[in-house]
């Protein structure tokens, strides 16, 4: 699956999502789990190409002046507990709605599943995943999920405004190794995607990326 931005510039518009009502029991997918190694060399292409982006002028959130000092970004280490072959379960409520940004632009979302993942504390959380419309009809985005989410560290370690992960429906891997913050986090020039209050977890997730601006 190629990377899919759901956050846009404020002078560019881009994508949203869409709804079909289905039902599905929970499923869980199939395919065997990676080893330590192969989850850490995934972790690290990704962790790889994020700073790369985030380098290059012409791809990167960061204005000029934080560009021309941006060495790294700052991530937890691999939390290979934090990789998951979910169990999932498709939203009944699936109708289109205006998705709630940090600007007037409402991108069309809905409801696609509701992704079930393990934390640490034995417990079962839930998240729900969402579906752009604008992405249907393009072949290679045709199965992205984008899950906004907030949890206990967001306003100290991670961004105020939460994070994001994304899924790929059929595979239903959720990696919060690969969360990463809102453009929002680094300029003023983007419209992001609030974090809906469904999916603001009380727990934390010591994964994926981390933040040192001001929240």
């Amino acid at each position: 699956m190629k990377y899919f931005n759901p956050m846009v510039s404020t002078s560019t518009f881009f994508g949203v999502l869409t709804a079909i009502f289905l039902w599905h029991s929970p499923q869980k997918a199939t395919e065997g789990h990676p080893s330590r190694g192969e989850i850490r060399k995934e972790v690290r292409a990704w962790q790889k190409e994020q700073k790369r982006a985030f380098s290059d002028p012409a791809t990167s959130p960061l204005d000029s002046a934080a560009l021309a000092q941006f060495k790294r970004l700052p991530f937890y280490p691999i939390n290979y507990g934090a990789y998951q072959a979910v169990k999932w379960e498709r939203c009944a409520d699936s109708t289109w709605f205006e998705m709630p940004t940090t600007t007037a632009r409402k991108p069309i979302y809905r409801k696609y599943a509701t992704l079930y993942f393990t934390h640490s504390d034995g417990q079962t959380y839930s998240l729900i995943a969402y579906q752009s419309q604008a992405l249907l009809d393009k072949e290679e985005y045709e199965n992205y999920l984008f899950v906004p989410f907030g949890d206990a560290t967001n306003g100290s370690d991670t961004y105020g405004g939460g994070r994001y992960v994304e899924v790929t429906r059929g595979e239903w891997i959720l990696d919060f190794n690969k969360a990463y913050n809102p453009y929002c986090a680094y300029s003023g020039r983007y419209s992001c995607p609030k974090v809906p209050h469904e999916n603001i977890l009380s727990i934390p997730i010591l994964a994926g990326t981390k933040y040192a601006g001001q929240h």
